[in-house]
């Protein structure tokens, strides 16, 4: 049995292999802590939610969780490595979660020492867009975007930091069913998105607006819509959220498509994140535009040369038809000029290639032309083709004879 003391749980195994250490964070419904999986011999984050009374909904919004962090595994997002159930309290099961320890401060404990520059918000932006860019792929809408739920990892000292999308235990499913009762909303209420305040439908757009008051607070140094949950909520149904007039164009125009009242006007994940990426190598530490690309036209490509195809390809005959007639050609025998022999050369030259298609095409034997010879014959032998090629053959052999 887990014995409770004042500082937490105590020092013990759950699920066999993992010992418990101190704690990290506390939530309403679960605290997190440093574990030692005995396994493996590596330090993990270990969630182990309150315990469990007769609450089904409380118990399937637990077991989504599991099953989404699961399929989940994307760099900007935390690693989920085990899940189960400590039973050895039978009337009260504390489901739990181990997930990547990940070394570094949360961007709610960052903003408590001052606002964030633009280049930082960037990095920041970009890398959490990139994580929902992923998820909405997946059909998920994360439904809790705060600066307690993007943890902060520095990879190595003097780059920017890279931030890791956590908690999807209020996540849902697109379209599917509803985890919690009729009316309850869920999520932090700073930083609900109006459909979400109105009890409305949620789309992916509903995470992007959550991430615009984020990344606005980071800017601003201050929570846009602070109060009590009835008046955060209901606030941003009246006002826009106040953007600073200092800020470069670009970036007042991304906030304000982000926090748009409508979702359908706001950027898609994969836009936002494309956008940020550009302010990164701007030298104003601006974002790039929003604007829909338009299909790009690519060039007409050269005029391919005649040639002869089997059977049936009317295009053949055509060709060499056209071919023989050009105006300028001399047709008296006996003919001896240097225009005109070029024009035989060229002539016999293509059509002993012809002939080589035609042989392997027919299966005979291959016919070997003498191009850089100076003497070429008057006729050229060619293994005998029968049917609708052989006619073609014929005439085109007519066509060139001095």
């Amino acid at each position: 049995m887990l014995k409770e003391t004042h500082s937490g749980v105590s020092p013990e195994v759950l699920g066999g292999r993992y010992l418990l250490g101190g704690v990290i964070g506390r939530g309403g419904m679960s605290s997190v802590y440093t574990a030692r999986d005995q396994n493996l011999g590596r330090d993990v984050a270990l969630k182990l939610f309150a315990p469990q009374a007769a609450d089904a909904d409380e118990l399937k919004r637990q077991e989504a969780e599991i099953r989404l962090l699961a399929t989940l595994n994307h760099p900007s997002l935390v690693t989920l490595f085990d899940a189960g159930v400590d039973s050895r309290v039978p009337d009260q099961p504390r489901p739990f979660l181990t997930m990547e320890l990940v070394d570094g401060q949360d961007l709610r404990s960052r903003l408590r020492h001052s606002r964030v520059p633009l280049e930082e918000v960037a990095v920041i932006g970009a890398g959490v867009a990139d994580a929902l860019a992923y998820v909405h792929g997946l059909g998920i809408i994360h439904r809790d975007i705060k600066p307690a739920n993007i943890l902060l990892i520095q990879v190595r000292p003097g780059e920017p930091v890279r931030p890791k999308l956590t908690d999807f235990g209020i996540a849902r499913i697109v379209d599917g069913t509803r985890l919690t009762a009729t009316g309850t909303m869920v999520g932090t209420a700073a930083y609900l998105s109006p459909e979400q305040a109105m009890g409305s439908p949620l789309s992916p757009a509903s995470d992007i607006y959550s991430l615009g008051l984020v990344l606005l607070e980071c800017i601003k140094g201050r929570v846009e819509y602070p109060g009590s949950a009835v008046e955060s909520a209901v606030a941003r149904l009246h006002r826009a959220p106040e953007i600073p007039a200092d800020l470069p164009a670009q970036w007042q125009h991304l906030l304000a498509s982000m926090t748009a009242l409508e979702p359908l006007e706001r950027p898609s994940a994969a836009d936002l994140e494309v956008a940020l990426r550009h302010a990164l190598v701007s030298p104003d530490s601006a974002p790039g535009d929003l604007a829909e690309e338009h299909t790009r036209v690519l060039p007409a490509l050269p005029a391919r040369p005649p040639s002869i195809l089997p059977a049936g390809v009317s295009e053949t005959a055509s060709t060499a038809k056209t071919t023989a007639k050009t105006p300028g050609r001399s047709d008296t025998p006996g003919r001896n000029s240097r225009a005109a022999g070029t024009k035989r050369r060229s002539w016999r030259f293509r059509f002993g290639s012809a002939l080589a298609a035609a042989a392997l095409l027919g299966g005979a034997a291959a016919v070997t032309v003498a191009a850089n010879s100076a003497e070429t014959p008057d006729v050229v032998p060619y293994p005998s083709v029968s049917g609708t090629l052989g006619d073609h053959l014929v005439e085109l052999q007519r066509s060139v004879e001095p």
